[in-house]
């Protein structure tokens, strides 16, 4: 299986998380620059200090619902480390360690910062056609990246998202030995109705990965979410189980074993989980995508088929 376009060494192209902070190392380095500079240099660094997040945020304008917080985040940021570059040039200047001398701390501390942001996205070439393999419950899965799994042990997150993929693929690369040997995970979640696109597109090129004669994209996109996760922490909201409330709904076999589905009204659709044992303490759980207009009316029988449909591909891939 190949990731990000093939083999070899994969530096560029560069994730957009990993392009907004050079961006930010940029405006703090010209505002510490800034202030060691007389005022005809001062009026070209400050222009660069706009200039680099208004280009960054013409090149990955941000859509949808969190347009606007992503705006926020993009100017917050960059004027935090407008300050920070302001204050770090001053504290050098009021050092009085010499003009090159401080030029040469400024430039290596920005080097230096923009050196670690490359290293955290780099994939090696040993790395770069590798499954995430992962063990979990006392099973080995090997995930292929195209999932857009969320890994999570203890407090260590990883997720190989559409936004942060390859600096998560390169931490991946980094703990498994280069992908050679599992890293240990108590919590897996696959999001099916965001990842299947990606998973079709590489599906329908010109060298498939052998998961993709397993894989069908009917009913898995239907999928909201595939959670393996200690039996300690269920993956669906406890109340649904219990009995009463002004919810209707429909259970079958218990919590060990079993799913529930609250029927579809003039105001909701139909939805369920289902849940079953997966190794050793932990659980498997599948939820319907609770967004999707598909499930408007679905019997509740026609939704736990999809579900069953969707979890025997999805460990047919991973649990190979």
């Amino acid at each position: 299986m190949q990731c990000f376009g093939g083999k070899g060494s994969k530096l560029f192209p560069l994730n957009p998380s990993t392009v907004f902070q050079l961006v930010l190392i940029g405006v703090a380095l010209s505002a510490a620059l800034a202030v060691q500079c007389g005022w005809r240099w001062r009026i070209t660094l400050v222009f660069i200090m706009v200039a680099l997040p208004a280009a960054f945020l013409w090149s990955e304008a941000p859509t949808g619902q969190y347009a606007g917080l992503a705006y926020l985040i993009v100017l917050g940021g960059a004027a935090i480390a407008l300050v920070v570059g302001v204050i770090f040039g001053r504290a050098l200047r009021i050092a009085t360690i010499g003009t090159m001398f401080t030029f040469a701390v400024i430039f290596f501390v920005a080097a230096s910062a923009a050196g670690l942001q490359l290293y955290r996205q780099h994939v090696p070439e040993s790395c770069s056609g590798s499954p995430i393999h992962v063990r979990i419950a006392g099973k080995n899965l090997r995930i292929p990246p195209e999932m857009r799994p969320r890994l999570k042990n203890g407090d260590d997150i990883g997720h190989f998202g559409s936004v942060d993929r390859k600096s998560d693929f390169a931490w991946f690369c980094r703990i498994s030995e280069n992908g050679t040997r599992p890293i240990d995970m108590d919590t897996v979640g696959l999001t099916p109705a965001s990842s299947h696109s990606a998973m079709t597109a590489t599906c329908s090129g010109d060298e498939p990965p052998n998961w993709c004669s397993i894989y069908s994209p009917e009913p898995y996109r239907f999928i909201g979410n595939i959670l393996i996760a200690p039996e300690a922490e269920p993956g669906f909201h406890l109340p649904y189980w219990k009995e009463g409330g002004s919810l209707k709904k429909d259970r079958q076999g218990d919590l060990n074993f079993g799913s529930v589905c609250l029927l579809s009204d003039a105001d909701s659709l139909t939805q369920c989980w289902a849940w079953q044992p997966f190794g050793e303490g932990s659980r498997l759980t599948i939820s319907t995508n609770n967004l999707d207009r598909t499930f408007d009316g679905m019997p509740i029988e026609q939704a736990r088929e999809m579900i069953r449909q969707a979890r025997k591909v999805a460990l047919s891939i991973i649990d190979q």
